[in-house]
């Protein structure tokens, strides 16, 4: 396996621990730091490193990063500390001395000729997070360890970076060929084929011709290459580590730091991507409690008796069939739609702003971890929400939406938003007929459960990839820390303000463990620092043979070959005869309970509805 060296690349107080091989390049180390803090990317700075007795070693290219593992090696050193600094306008001028030399009466720049008119109308230098994208694809033997999901991944990345859409000839799990899309309209010669090597996994470049003779090849800002599954993987950290990620944060965050316009459909179902495994679905002629409960006791069936937690929108089905069906389960509401609930209970001359401060406050306390924090935050949105907020907030109970309060197991999860995803997913299915749609709904699944296999079997450690990336970086975060062991297994983490941890029932008065279901730094430090092993506090979800065990059965294909003979007019089963009402036939969610349409006041007739001015019916003088 190729050697990697942990960087602790430190931006003022904040440490982050990022994980490196030398097949990673200089603007790889870059594009993770400023994912890491944003704010980086409208800024200059510079990045130093410590080795041993080498101090503040310069970090600015290609060159100086393989020096650093060179450095590395020799001095047998795992862990790295990079300093993060942002330069101020004299220091970016005197680096930028350091690398100038004189030709004449113009000065050249990194071999660039500099334009004595920029000094007067001088710009910020924006980086985007793309910007390393071009140098992907670069030459005939390039290998991508990751397979043929690596290749397609950075060949679209790359064509998204230096402008232009490619076709594919050929795209299969063992070779991939494509060709510029303007072939034919100009007779550009870009060509790229790259196949699979089967004695490693491994894919490599056999064949690339690199120019483009095609008009106007330029780095756009919508390209086609840009799917759902690319935006998941970019934002995956962002949806991480934000207690609620919108689409249309997604979008912003794009056309800030990609420079690229993604749809909201691609966002939705780029947000929801970062994790979904559907478990069952029916097909049924409504949404009522009756359909609702038939469903708990299918699934009750094929689950394990074990205590399940429901996040639901509060369907009065699901309110019912839950406390009936699973009596041992846990039931919590999702935030999405209770903050909904609040937002259309907040009427009257109210401004936007207000009603947006309410319900932030009404967020932080359903994520309070403690009692003492949950009040605190409570009292806060009475004070400032009033009446209104607080007859809401009396009327659901407080185990089924506060962290502090919840009884069972969210794992972080905090939302329904899954259930939207799967509808999104399977939106064309939905218009099928109902043998057509539950068929392609099952080669969906096949497909995505045989891929997710696949991934599993290139896991190499014993906790998934990101669950060890998680634990890496609540070490790093807790080192400087002192801890006092109490008993076998209950500490005191004295990290300001001081916690005790209790392994044995883990559980930590910060209570994130008991919320996240996953040690929190507290935890964690301490059972590092008292040489214990850190997989033994681990739910058992969380390790890669888990992970392969959940995917280890397969969907069967269903041939139609050697079916028995259908008549023509019995293969497609058609809806019952029923007279179609007026208007347009509904395709939105079901609203949640509690959860009401917006409504306008009309211009001409004065009255508030679902109707504007165009579409007024009502008789006016």
């Amino acid at each position: 396996m190729e050697p990697s060296i942990l960087l602790l690349c430190k931006y003022g107080s904040f440490t982050v621990v990022l994980t490196m091989t030398r097949d990673f390049r200089f603007d790889d180390l870059v594009q993770s730091i400023c994912k890491k803090w944003q704010d980086l990317v409208l800024q200059r700075f510079q990045l130093l490193y410590d080795v041993s007795d080498h101090h503040n070693c310069h970090l600015d290219n290609d060159n100086d990063f393989a020096n650093m593992f060179a450095l590395a090696g020799a001095y047998g050193v795992s862990c790295v500390d990079v300093g993060v600094e942002v330069l101020s306008s004299s220091s970016v001028e005197s680096r930028e001395l350091e690398r100038t030399f004189d030709v004449g009466e113009s000065s050249i720049v990194h071999g660039v000729e500099e334009d004595p008119l920029e000094k007067f109308c001088p710009h910020h230098e924006t980086v985007r997070l793309s910007s390393g994208w071009a140098k992907l694809i670069s030459h005939v033997g390039q290998e991508f360890r990751g397979g043929v999901d690596d290749f397609r991944s950075c060949l679209a990345k790359f064509a998204i970076e230096v402008g232009f859409v490619y076709t594919f000839l050929k795209n299969d799990k063992t070779r991939v060929t494509a060709v510029c899309s303007k072939k034919g309209e100009s007779g550009c010669e870009w060509f790229i084929h790259a196949t699979l090597n089967r004695a490693n996994g491994f894919f490599h470049i056999r064949e690339f011709v690199k120019e483009h003779i095609c008009v106007g090849v330029f780095a756009s800002s919508k390209n086609p290459q840009m799917s759902s599954k690319l935006v998941a993987q970019e934002i995956r950290e962002e949806v991480r580590s934000k207690k609620l990620y919108a689409p249309i944060q997604a979008v912003k965050f794009f056309e800030k730091y990609y420079g690229s316009k993604i749809s909201c459909n691609h966002a939705w179902l780029g947000v929801e991507k970062a994790g979904l495994f559907p478990v069952a679905f029916g097909v049924v002629d409504s949404e009522d409690d009756e359909n609702w409960l038939w469903f708990l006791r299918k699934l009750s069936g094929i689950l394990s008796p074990r205590p399940i937690t429901f996040i639901t929108d509060r369907h009065s089905g699901l309110l019912k069939g839950i406390s009936e069906v699973f009596p041992n389960g846990h039931h919590a509401y999702c935030l999405q739609h209770l903050k909904n609930n609040l937002r259309d209970k907040l009427t009257g001359r109210l401004s936007n702003g207000f009603r947006e401060q309410v319900i932030s406050l009404f967020s932080d306390c359903a994520y309070a971890p403690t009692l003492l924090d949950f009040e605190e935050a409570i009292q806060e949105l009475y004070t400032v929400g009033g009446a209104k907020a607080k007859n809401f907030v009396e009327s659901l109970p407080r185990e089924n939406w506060a962290n502090a309060y919840f009884q069972g197991k969210r794992y972080g999860e905090m939302c329904s938003n899954a259930a939207e995803s799967f509808n999104k997913w399977i939106l064309e299915a939905r218009h099928l007929p109902i043998l057509s749609a539950i068929d392609k709904i099952r080669i969906q699944l096949m497909t995505q459960i045989c891929d997710r296999r696949q991934k599993s079997t290139k896991m190499n450690g014993i906790v998934c990839p990101e669950m060890d990336a998680r634990l890496v970086e609540a070490f790093s975060k807790g080192k400087v820390w002192t801890v006092a062991q109490s008993s076998e297994e209950v500490f005191e983490v004295f990290s300001l303000p001081t916690v005790v941890v209790d392994l044995q029932n883990q559980r930590c008065t910060c209570s994130r463990w008991q919320i996240n279901s996953f040690p929190c730094m507290h935890a964690i430090t301490a059972i590092q620092k008292f040489g214990k092993q850190v997989t033994n506090y681990l739910d058992p979800f969380y390790f890669v043979d888990a992970y392969r065990f959940s995917y280890e059965l397969s969907i069967n294909p269903i041939p139609t070959l050697g079916a028995p003979n259908v008549p023509k007019e019995f293969r497609i089963i058609l809806p019952p005869k029923t007279r179609r009402p007026r208007g347009r036939p509904k395709i939105q969610r079901i609203q949640s309970r509690g959860e009401k349409v917006r409504q306008m006041r009309c211009s001409r007739c004065k009255k508030l509805g679902k109707h504007n001015r165009k579409t007024c019916k009502e008789a006016v003088d």
